[in-house]
């Protein structure tokens, strides 16, 4: 398993169609490998495609908004 954090400055974003979806990122976050409505099943397609180091993510639906204060 990768040790360093993701930066999250350094990724794009996911596009509206992975909205509500899990998701594989490459080990660099570069790009989507797979996705899937549930995580058991994103997490058999990373294992048959013998995807390296994945980083998995829960995309949030298209209309979920995070709001926040200092």
């Amino acid at each position: 398993m990768p040790t360093k954090p993701v930066d999250p400055r350094a990724t794009s974003p996911v596009p509206i169609k992975y909205a509500g979806m899990w998701v594989v990122w490459a080990s660099d976050h570069s790009q989507i490998l797979a996705h899937s409505e549930g995580i058991q099943e994103l997490w058999k397609i990373a294992q048959d495609r013998r995807i390296p180091d994945p980083i998995f993510e829960k995309v949030p639906r298209s209309d979920a908004r995070f709001v926040g204060t200092r």
